[in-house]
């Protein structure tokens, strides 16, 4: 089994990490290399599914303005269809004297971040508004220093940048329509919002490097989530969502950092998928299939609990939405047809032992056993195992109280038997499909 099932477009992923700058005055930072090359693994890997380009990587004294602009042309500027396409920064950022927040190159002239700097609110609209892109992320781990506005004395960075977020980033992109459909959307997320700086965590261990070695706290939690803390228990499967959720619990559980998300137009951030912890994938589609055959698992030729038929179906719909080459797919698909049609069978041939001037009360509608036969003959007709899993309530029970008849085999000979009076009632409350197919409402 693979997990590019679950890949179903085209994946991008642009990052970048700077730890020393060509301005030897730019404070150096130790983690953000790391960041960059171990998210790129990550998200690269069978667990990410994003495409590996190494041009897309773009760590130190290669993550010029030029070239890192140079790939967001490429990726962002470009109609090419994404599922997902994203861009990642960890590094420094800077404020010019209009308050504007620029992402810091390695070229950058922090007196100046307009010369070789990378204007924040101009790269989210080039993100934002990109071309057939389902989902455009922005993900930023950097501090904002507010160097470029203060003089060299006193304090010389800003102790909330929230306000400077949201007028770089959350401003006149809510009125525009980036995102529409269902599992899309538009969204930047940033490693600080309201203190100082964005803090780096030393001596981090974890799956993708066992060393001791240097991380964002930002980029750390990010990892952390995508090698399997942010999976869900029983699928596996990471969303944006669940992501994003377990950042920010480990980010305030922290009391150093509170990260900052805004979203342009998006529907159901927990419908687009990010990553696999690939493990818990395996287990969980393992014990689908097996969960299945138990349902499945009668006697040859026995008549079968329609109740498990349909849980049956239901898994069956799960294991196809997550992994729709399994080989298993197939096989189930014909036990669960074979078993209906047993059932379907079972029930005409338990009608029709039925005494023949026996009458079916449907809500306000009557019908002779023959014409309730034929009803229910065309209506069983068209159940297969797809719609056998999108049954609806009523429908479900009817079928289930019916079988059981069957299964004990309960024998009438007599219309007038008060046991077959109180089933024929029950039936006609849980049988209100019947009125679609006359014609009428459900």
């Amino acid at each position: 089994m693979s997990s590019t099932d679950l890949f179903k477009g085209k994946r991008t992923a642009i990052v970048v990490g700077i730890n020393t700058y060509e301005d030897p005055s730019i404070p150096q930072l130790s983690g953000s290399e790391n960041d960059a090359q171990e998210l790129f693994n990550l998200l690269t890997s069978q667990k990410g599914g994003f495409e590996r380009n190494e041009k897309n990587l773009l760590r130190g004294e290669d993550a010029t303005q030029r070239k890192i602009i140079e790939r967001i042309s490429e990726i962002f500027r470009k109609d090419e269809k994404h599922e997902v396409a994203l861009f990642y920064f960890s590094g420094h950022g800077f404020l010019d004297k209009k308050d504007d927040l620029y992402l810091s190159t390695y070229d950058i002239d922090k007196n100046d971040p307009y010369i070789g700097g990378i204007r924040i609110d101009d790269l989210r609209r080039q993100i934002y508004s990109s071309e057939n892109k389902q989902n455009a992320i922005l993900v930023l781990d950097c501090c904002f220093s507010g160097t470029a506005t203060k003089d060299t004395k006193g304090d010389t960075e800003i102790k909330n940048v929230r306000p400077y977020l949201e007028s770089n980033i959350g401003n006149s992109a809510d009125k525009e329509d980036y995102g529409k459909g269902e599992g899309e959307g538009k969204f930047t997320i940033t490693s600080s919002a309201i203190d100082k700086v964005s803090w780096e965590v030393k001596d981090c261990t974890h799956q993708e490097n066992n060393q001791p070695h240097v991380h964002g706290a930002f980029t750390y939690y990010l990892l952390q989530g995508l090698e399997g803390g942010a999976a869900d228990v029983n699928s596996g499967i990471i969303t944006l969502g669940s992501l994003q959720q377990y950042v920010d619990t480990k980010m305030s559980e922290e009391k150093k950092q509170i990260s900052y998300t805004h979203a342009s137009q998006a529907t159901n951030i927990n419908k687009i998928l990010i990553a696999l912890s690939i493990t818990k994938y395996k287990d969980n589609i393992e014990n689908l299939v097996n969960e299945i055959n138990q349902y499945l698992d009668i006697p040859e030729s026995s008549f079968p609990d329609i109740k498990y038929v349909i849980a049956g179906a239901k898994k069956l719909k799960d294991l196809k939405n997550i992994n729709p080459t399994n080989q298993s797919i197939k096989t189930i698909n014909e036990r669960i047809l074979s078993q209906l049609e047993l059932y379907k069978q079972g029930v005409i041939n338990w009608c029709i032992s039925l005494p023949d001037d026996v009458v079916f009360k449907i809500e306000d509608n009557r019908t002779t056993r023959r014409g309730f036969i034929e009803d229910f003959r065309n209506q069983a007709a068209s159940l297969q195992g797809d719609t056998l899993a999108g049954i609806d309530v009523e429908w479900k029970g009817f079928l289930i109280s019916i079988g059981n008849e069957v299964r004990n085999n309960n024998i009438y000979t007599d219309k007038n038997d008060t046991k077959l009076g109180t089933l024929l009632t029950n039936l006609s409350v849980s049988y209100k499909f019947y009125n679609s197919s006359k014609g009428g409402n459900k």
